[in-house]
């Protein structure tokens, strides 16, 4: 168990003095005096230099600006550290000064990294460095290490948050910090200890892998679902490009001949324009064969022109008849001839109506490319049968790069799902179970003997106006609520009333978790408690007691009793800023207070001039 109690607060002015108050272990340390000294920066002064991230709650013109250093001693286990850090004035820095023997130096240097020495504080607080939140937040990340800092909400009460209605701990708007407290809260009371809290640690981490595993097999199988319609579809289409004769029945057979296309595709030829040719050739002899149907169709008009015809070469008879008189030379002759056997021929035609010139060979030519047409046909079905892209070459290109781009990823995701599957994340994670199950009813226990504790304290602080209600911690809103004896009223915290009240509700939850954590020897709570201004529902505006002081005293003798009863398990420290007069407490003989120093009155407080 740590023993961890403050030996000293240093502050290195910028006057040259340097300010010293002293703290007694084992003892109720009063700094008392008037308002305006700087007694409520004690308190933020000791968290700074425990490695606070800021300054907040140290006055900045009263105290900050006349400061150059702040700086404490602490007692680990009877081991001195110092450790001291700038005023916010000489600005920020990630550095401190740290002396592991104990040293106080005349003027500090910075020597240390502050994150090296919250590891150094963390180990002296005994916290395991594998210790971890067990779950995370809006603030903290599960998995986060838990900070020595986690612990120190439990030695701090303000002047504000000693007599609050709606908040246990300081700092009540700091998300992170509240979080942290909510994170810790069991091993803190004792609920958890170092194995069951590193076993809860590995159980969600386990917890996690398992989900993460079952939604990548998940995952997985809804790919693997969605890329087999992919196969289907790109199969298809490889017939229908033509480049397969048919489409494999099995996934793997498919798989394996996209694969193949992939790795020696078809090379695109001439078929397009092989097509083209043989198109053309068809369409040249199917408008030719329009053109001679229109002529075999239309016979009776070309009968009536060769009628005409007839009728315009009559007076050839006449010109034969006399044809030496009328044309003596040989080449009338010939010419009339002519003409004279064309009539004939317009005749025999004429008389025969089943017959016309050229009609035959007309319907020749016309059956001879009907036969060529089918020809053509035929070859461009041969040409399509065995022609392996039916496409243009650059849709073929596409495709192929489609089907290897699919490919690619079905063996990325292939080869995540081939990786072996822890077979022993059940077993382990069975095994963490029942160690974490078993501590539930330790942690029950730990809350009932915390709500034990709380009210012990409350039967020496009794609350005005609850006679015989009991006190009962919600984890979960971290508040104090009160129940009647038969259960059938509760009252919430915030509708208690009265400011020393809650007081008496504050001082007995926190001496009450101090108490568990020195009899069950947790090791990560300090062995302190800082209490700021518990006289406060006690005085008037003008500084002067009512006449309800003697609550006050009863306040004031329970935490003299606290360190008398902590003294057989190891000892513990609270240090008191207040304004009451030491002849206050003398007067009550309380044994265990310590006055630090001097009273802070008229010219004299926690800067020295």
């Amino acid at each position: 168990m740590s023993k961890i109690q403050i030996s000293n607060i240093i502050l290195w002015q910028k006057n040259g003095v340097t300010r010293t108050l002293d703290f007694l272990h084992n003892r109720v340390n009063v700094v008392t005096g008037d308002s305006g000294k700087g007694k409520s920066s004690i308190l933020y002064i000791i968290d700074y230099c425990l490695l606070a991230s800021e300054t907040t709650g140290i006055s900045k013109t009263n105290i900050d600006s006349k400061v150059d250093w702040y700086g404490i001693k602490i007692s680990v286990d009877g081991k001195e550290l110092v450790i001291a850090r700038p005023s916010e004035i000489n600005g920020a820095t990630d550095r401190a000064y740290f002396n592991e023997n104990g040293i106080i130096p005349s003027s500090p240097e910075l020597n240390v990294r502050i994150d090296n020495l919250k590891k150094v504080l963390s180990a002296a607080f005994g916290i395991d460095t594998e210790l971890k939140v067990p779950y995370g937040g809006k603030y903290i990340q599960t998995g986060s290490k838990v900070s020595f800092r986690n612990f120190l909400a439990y030695c701090y009460q303000d002047q504000n948050t000693i007599v609050a209605p709606d908040y246990l701990y300081i700092r009540p708007t700091d998300g992170r910090y509240q979080e942290a407290i909510e994170r810790t809260f069991r091993m803190a009371v004792g609920a958890e200890n170092v194995d069951t809290a590193l076993s809860r640690n590995r159980l969600t981490e386990l917890e996690r892998k398992k989900a993460l595993e079952a939604r990548k097999i998940e995952s997985y199988v809804k790919s693997t679902n969605a890329f087999a319609e992919e196969v289907e579809a790109l199969s298809n289409e490889a017939y229908s490009l033509g480049v397969i004769e048919r489409i494999p029945e099995t996934y793997q057979d498919k798989i394996a001949v996209l694969r193949e296309l992939v790795n020696a595709p078809a090379i695109p030829n001439a078929y397009q324009r092989e097509v083209e040719r043989i198109e053309k050739q068809i369409f040249s002899l199917a408008a030719k064969n329009r053109q001679l149907m229109a002529f075999i169709d239309n016979k009776a008009i070309y009968t009536g022109a060769l009628k005409e015809t007839e009728d315009s070469l009559k007076p050839v008879n006449a010109f034969n008849s006399q044809a030496e008189d009328l044309f003596p030379s040989p080449l009338a002759n010939t010419v009339i001839a002519r003409l004279h056997r064309e009539l004939s021929d317009i005749k025999a035609a004429l008389r025969n109506r089943n017959s016309f010139p050229f009609l035959d060979e007309v319907k020749d030519v016309h059956a001879q490319n009907e036969k060529k047409i089918q020809e053509l046909r035929e070859e461009l079905s041969i040409v399509n049968i065995k022609q392996p892209i039916r496409d243009n070459p650059n849709d073929y290109h596409r495709y192929l790069g489609r089907v290897e781009a699919k490919l690619e990823i079905y063996r990325h995701d292939d080869g995540a799902q081939a990786q072996p599957v822890q077979d022993d994340l059940d077993e382990s994670i069975a095994d963490l179970q029942r160690i974490v199950g078993q501590n539930e009813e330790k942690s029950d226990l730990a809350k009932q003997e915390l709500n034990r504790l709380i009210n012990k304290r409350l039967v020496k602080l009794p609350l005005k106006g609850y006679n015989n209600f009991s006190a009962f911690l919600s984890e979960r809103e971290k508040l104090i609520h009160l129940h009647s004896p038969d259960f059938a009223t509760v009252e919430k915290m915030r509708d208690v009333g009265s400011a020393s009240n809650y007081l008496y509700l504050h001082v007995s939850y926190f001496l009450a978790i101090h108490e568990i954590a020195k009899t069950r020897l947790i090791p990560w709570v300090p062995s302190f408690l800082v209490l700021d201004q518990v006289s406060t529902p006690y005085f008037s505006t003008d500084g002067k007691p009512n006449d309800d002081i003697r609550s006050l005293d009863k306040v004031l003798t329970e935490l003299n009793q606290f360190v008398i009863d902590m003294e057989k398990h190891g000892g513990f420290q609270i240090i008191l800023l207040e304004h009451i007069g030491q002849e206050h407490w003398t007067s009550l003989k309380l044994d265990r207070f310590h006055l630090v120093d001097q009273e802070l009155r008229e010219g004299y407080g926690l800067i020295l001039d």
